[in-house]
């Protein structure tokens, strides 16, 4: 490998980490400006904040799992996931988080984050920042995820149409 290689994947492997920062901090921030009603209430579709932030936790932890399993030279179970299953493990996970508190399911979030940083800095910038390497498009992934969901949550602040269901009659 040349060094110049070496230096590249150093700098995609910091772009990326960065990317990891850059859409988790805008997630959290969307979060924290959501009311203290959005918490359990369904805000978008059947789902609370406190839901969609467990939903988040979830797929991060598989994340960490898949990237465990890499550096033990196994193959990632989630490499595998049958698409077709993703509402009704969605579903699954966000039931298993219900009976917790708001507050234990944003540290979940948080000590994910941590995990997953932890787990990444065991992997040397090759596999981080190669494209096309499974480590790299993992995190690739947990950046879209994020953003994918404080999009969805600044459209709910927003007040956009399409997030919740409005009716003419409530609008009078």
């Amino acid at each position: 490998m040349a060094e110049d290689d070496t230096r590249s994947y150093a700098d995609d492997r910091r772009r990326l980490l960065g990317e990891l920062e850059l859409e988790r901090n805008q997630l959290l921030r969307n979060i924290e400006t959501c009311r203290i009603r959005d918490i359990e209430r369904p805000m978008i579709d059947e789902w609370s904040l406190k839901d969609i932030v467990g939903h988040v936790a979830s797929w991060e932890a598989e994340v960490v799992s898949a990237l465990l399993d890499i550096q033990e030279g196994r193959r990632p179970a989630i490499l595998d996931f049958d698409e077709e299953r993703t509402d009704a493990w969605n579903q699954d996970h966000v039931e298993r988080k219900r009976s917790l508190t708001f507050w234990s399911v944003l540290e979940q979030l948080k000590a994910g984050r941590e995990r997953l940083l932890a787990t990444v800095a065991e992997f040397d910038d090759a596999a981080i920042g190669e494209e096309g390497r499974v480590p790299n498009q993992l995190l690739q992934v947990v950046a879209n995820h994020d953003k994918e969901h404080w999009h969805i949550i600044a459209a709910y602040l927003a007040g956009m149409p399409g997030v919740r269901e409005t009716s003419a009659a409530g609008t009078s």
